[in-house]
């Protein structure tokens, strides 16, 4: 079943992100806990989001930004929670992304947000983009399901386009949206590897991409695929289909 979520529509504070499905019904919730934690030399906009509540560390203004999303990192061992950093460019960006190893999932709410998404994905880091409304397939409406595709990133990233079909495989990945969008395949780097227009695609892995994303842009909304990591191959041919 299709369920969807906003976790960047939460302000400051602790509470509850529903997660909704086709209907419109809330089907489930999560806690999730939104903060600001000024460091030593940055400030970082952090949002927790779990099956139930978790006890948190509190921030220290003499440690590192670094050092505390380590902290952060470690509490949430076990617990099935996860972190998304709300502003990567501002606290770190592309040149220093690296130091926020460790968390699963960036807010990507412009260019210079996606150039740290980018950069950390060419470091082989399984990282997941959150814009707009999260929508996720899952076999029962349990909190765990929708907290395990976030963390394995089986989701997409919507905002007034919905991502009809996207059929992934070890070959490539298919994919079919409602109306007519010009589609953007992003590979290491943030190099456009490819684009298409139309209401389908197909992309065929050549082995040497690091790895995949699309970004579908319609002339009303637009939607982002999470990263397929694509192992090298031998392969005569690729490319867009």
């Amino acid at each position: 079943m299709r369920l969807t979520c906003e976790p960047l529509s939460i302000p400051d504070g602790t509470g509850d992100l529903s997660v909704h499905d086709d209907q419109g019904r809330v089907a489930c919730t999560l806690w999730t806990h939104v903060a600001r934690w000024q460091c030593k030399d940055a400030e970082l906009a952090i949002q927790v989001i779990a099956p139930e509540a978790i006890v948190l560390p509190t921030p220290e203004a003499s440690e590192p930004a670094p050092g505390a999303l380590a902290r952060l990192t470690q509490a949430l061992l076990g617990s099935g929670g996860l972190l998304l950093l709300r502003n990567p460019a501002v606290a770190f960006g592309p040149q220093r992304i690296a130091f926020a190893q460790g968390v699963r999932l960036f807010a990507i709410a412009d260019a210079a947000d996606e150039a740290c998404w980018d950069a950390m994905l060419s470091l082989g880091q399984p990282v997941y983009g959150v814009r707009g409304t999260i929508a996720c397939a899952c076999r029962t409406t349990h909190p765990g399901a929708v907290i395990s595709a976030l963390a394995y990133g089986t989701f997409t990233c919507e905002e007034a386009l919905a991502v009809s079909v996207l059929d992934e495989s070890r070959q490539g990945v298919k994919w079919t949206l409602p109306v007519e969008a010009d589609t953007a395949v992003i590979v290491r780097d943030g190099f456009e590897a490819g684009r298409l227009r139309g209401v389908s695609g197909e992309w065929q892995d050549r082995g040497s991409e690091g790895y995949v994303r699309l970004v579908m842009r319609s002339a009303h909304g637009a939607a982002w695929t999470q990263p397929r990591f694509i192992a090298p191959v031998v392969s005569k041919g690729g490319g867009c289909a």
